[in-house]
């Protein structure tokens, strides 16, 4: 990922030109209660709200940055922004590729919300109902303003303005008509995208818009021959809207948006058609019911479950639907900050990179596989541009890029040319979530659709980069960078060496799986290269240097080689475990990105050391959640960098549920090892969680753990080792895990296929794990 401080000169400028304020913060640092409940921050507002899936504050942060996002996969904004974006929608040329922003006809506020008025508005953001709304309780009136990006009408952002009247104490009091003031605000014409003079037409007495227009620049030339086109429809919004004395009424204003006319068009007459109570509760009932599939639930801590109740919202409104009005197209991955942001630089411009399949990857595919192999797709739909990439740059396989986009080609910003050079794990890390997705799932049709493809050309892309060093008679790979950015073209990398590795013993297990239907070269070399790469390792301090010569007491940027213990879950010695983790503490930067203190903090309570693993946990996220309404920042306060940052809530998450949980995914098993509570919690839920077709619910309390099955895949007959005898899961039985196990789920073996050895590096020292 870019460097935070290389950015900083762009953003001002990219800032300027949205007509947003740059804004320098200052603020204040707390300490926070018993349950970890900060104090607000002078950018930053209380929420009020003890319902743990509502946020509410009498006012908005000062940050705009720090608003909520609002989104269904297909469609998103950040509330009372001047900016929409679609799915695949991107403008500029290759490094300048970035999310291409459409005015945000959706921007409505009330005028109350815009000036000192009397009546103090209540803004909420409702996690559960999936809408943005604003309360002003008026002399004469209750004005209820309801945002949101339909579930189910993916194509259209809605807002609901619903009008009550009071009744008056003086039964002989004439009234008048109540009029609300509103105004439109979608901000300045798009830089990215050449809208064509928008056209009215009156439809059953409403005027509506219809604008269309095309990107001004594609992607790469070679991939994308024509700029994308692209359609916006919206109704007009009045001064005023008028209600009856004694009446009440809602108020609808859909604007949709789409690459097809008419998509767009119709989707906006078809919502338009719609009772507005049954408009909305159709989209409660699409968010409900995926609510309804998987949780993780926290008892005992109102602030903690709230931070895990906004990112699972923010997760799912960045992923597309079940279930839509008229057919989705092609999804374009999961990017750092998410749907709704990416115009600027500092928000990644809505790129793809390593962060979507380590940090945000992991905890989905336990909850909601089907959006894990979604997430796949999207590199499998690349391919192509991946072989020229590899092909381009001297290697064979596939070498996916450091950032891609609509294309799939390198988009890394100029800012930062020794990334996109340089830092080539991102190809192994692609691998490494096919790994897992296959160990959880067995997804025989994603193997056929391209996953062998995918896993042998990976293969191939890393035996090309490794070349024998005939005085140590090991691979190395050179030129490369690991995730920790402040060390650029090193060789042997130990994170990329273990992620290439893994991807080359990965293609011999695929081979065996898909052989009846695709012919894998020679599989056994790959697993040979993976034996002899180098790992390095300083046997005097029982520690893994990052790379070969790197130097004792140089800072880093961020997790790194710590990342072998999890997620990667190298086989080590616990002591060199326990040295990585305390050294690499003492050299990482305090103001790194959000995610890396998740992974130390596994760390720890893999080796039982919990009073750490708190102080850590804690770290991981305070600072870094912004109130009110739960939006990450990249950076620690004062700094912000990226926003809303689902890379550190993806890391957070993985902390509850691979950390204090203690569930472990390997190839032949699912495993749960020394399940606890999350600090200052009563009670911790993971529901719903899916492990090769069964869908399983996890509690852990203070004094116990268990397990209960509700389903399972018939395909698949799972038994539970409890640590002394091999139980049968059936349906509706619930088992109680007693001890700390470890306790594994297993089935017979895929296939009769033979798993990896994942040894790298047979020249180091391996003692069993103890």
């Amino acid at each position: 990922m870019w460097r935070f401080l290389a950015r900083n000169k762009h953003v001002a400028a990219m800032m300027a030109v949205l007509g947003v304020a740059a804004m320098v913060v200052i603020v204040l640092t707390t300490k926070g209660t018993s349950h970890g409940v900060s104090k607000t921050h002078l950018d930053e507002t209380e929420d009020i709200s003890d319902d743990p899936h509502i946020f509410s504050t009498y006012d908005l942060p000062a940050d705009d940055r720090f608003m909520p996002s609002i989104g269904n996969g297909h469609i998103a904004t950040n509330v009372f922004s001047s900016t929409v974006h679609i799915n695949g929608l991107y403008n500029g040329l290759r490094g300048e590729s970035r999310r291409a922003r459409i005015p945000a006809y959706a921007n409505i506020r009330l005028n109350s919300t815009l000036t000192h008025h009397p009546f103090r508005p209540v803004y909420s953001l409702d996690t559960s109902d999936a809408v943005f709304k604003v309360r002003v309780d008026r002399e004469r009136s209750v004005v209820t303003q309801r945002i949101y990006a339909h579930r189910y009408y993916t194509r259209t952002i809605v807002n609901q303005i619903q009008v009550v009247s009071k009744p008056h104490a003086d039964p002989n009091f004439i009234h008048h008509e109540i009029w609300i003031a509103v105004k439109l605000l979608p901000g300045p014409d798009s830089e990215d995208i050449d809208f064509e003079t928008p056209i009215p037409e009156i439809v059953d007495g409403r005027t509506v818009w219809t604008a269309c227009g095309s990107t001004r620049e594609v992607e790469d030339p070679t991939f994308q021959p024509l700029p994308t086109e692209v359609c916006v429809c919206w109704t007009s919004v009045p001064d005023h809207l008028v209600v009856p004395q004694h009446g009440s009424r809602v108020f609808t204003f859909p604007m949709t948006a789409d690459k097809n006319k008419s998509v767009a068009r119709s989707e906006l007459l078809q919502v338009l058609q719609e009772d507005g109570e049954e408009l909305f509760q159709k989209h409660v009932k699409s968010w409900h019911q995926l609510y309804q599939q998987a949780a993780l639930e926290i008892e005992g801590n109102l602030h903690l479950s709230k931070i895990v109740n906004a990112i699972w919202y923010y997760f799912l409104s960045s992923l597309p639907s079940e279930e839509s009005y008229q057919p989705l197209g092609p999804f374009y991955g999961l990017s750092p900050t998410g749907l709704a942001r990416g115009v600027l630089l500092d928000d990644y411009h809505g790129h793809n990179f390593w962060d979507t399949e380590i940090w945000m990857f992991p905890t989905i595919l336990m909850l909601y596989p089907k959006y894990a192999r979604l997430l796949l797709q999207y590199r499998l739909d690349t391919a192509y541009e991946a072989a020229h990439h590899a092909r381009d740059t001297g290697n064979s396989g596939y070498r996916f890029p450091w950032e891609s986009a609509y294309t799939g080609v390198e988009v890394t910003s100029s800012c930062c040319p020794e990334v996109a050079e340089f830092e080539q794990h991102i190809t192994g890390c692609i691998s490494f979530a096919a790994r897992q997705f296959l160990a959880v799932t067995r997804d025989e049709d994603w193997l056929k659709r391209g996953g062998c493809s995918i896993v042998t050309n990976i293969a191939d892309f890393w035996a090309s980069r490794a070349v024998i060093n005939y005085n140590t008679g090991l691979y190395d790979i050179e030129n490369v960078m690991g995730p920790d950015e402040d060390h650029s073209n090193v060789t042997n990398s130990v994170f990329t060496n273990v992620v290439a590795g893994y991807s080359l013993y990965l293609a011999q297990y695929v081979a065996c799986l898909c052989k009846s239907y695709y012919a894998a070269k020679d599989p056994e070399h790959w697993a040979d290269i993976a034996w002899s790469l180098a790992l390095p390792y300083d046997e005097e301090a029982d520690y893994h240097p990052q790379f070969s010569g790197y130097r004792r007491g140089e800072g880093i940027k961020q997790a790194d080689a710590v990342l072998l213990g999890f997620p990667l879950q190298y086989n080590m010695k616990q002591s060199t475990r326990s040295n990585d983790l305390s050294y690499y503490e003492s050299v990482t930067r305090s103001n790194g990105p959000a995610m890396t203190w998740s992974m130390h903090a596994i760390g720890h309570l893999d080796l039982g050391e919990d009073d750490l693993a708190t102080q850590l946990f804690n770290r991981s996220y305070q600072g870094y959640v912004r109130e009110p309404f739960k939006v990450w920042s990249e950076v620690r306060r004062p700094d912000v960098g990226a926003v809303n940052f689902f890379t550190g809530m993806g890391g957070f998450l993985q902390t509850l549920v691979f950390g204090y949980a203690g569930v472990r995914v390997r190839l032949d098993r699912l495993e749960i090892t020394r399940p606890r509570l999350p600090p200052s919690t009563t009670k911790f839920t993971i529901r719903g969680m899916k492990y090769l077709g069964a869908n399983l619910t996890f509690e852990v309390n203070q004094n116990s753990a268990t397990l209960k099955v509700h389903s399972l895949d018939s395909t698949w007959m799972l038994n539970l080792f409890n640590g002394k005898y091999n139980v049968t899961l059936v349906p509706d039985m619930t088992v109680t895990l007693s001890g700390e196990g470890p306790f594994t789920i297993h089935s017979a073996p895929w296939k009769e296929c033979k798993y990896p050895g994942d040894v790298i590096g047979h020249n180091y020292l391996r003692p069993k794990d103890t």
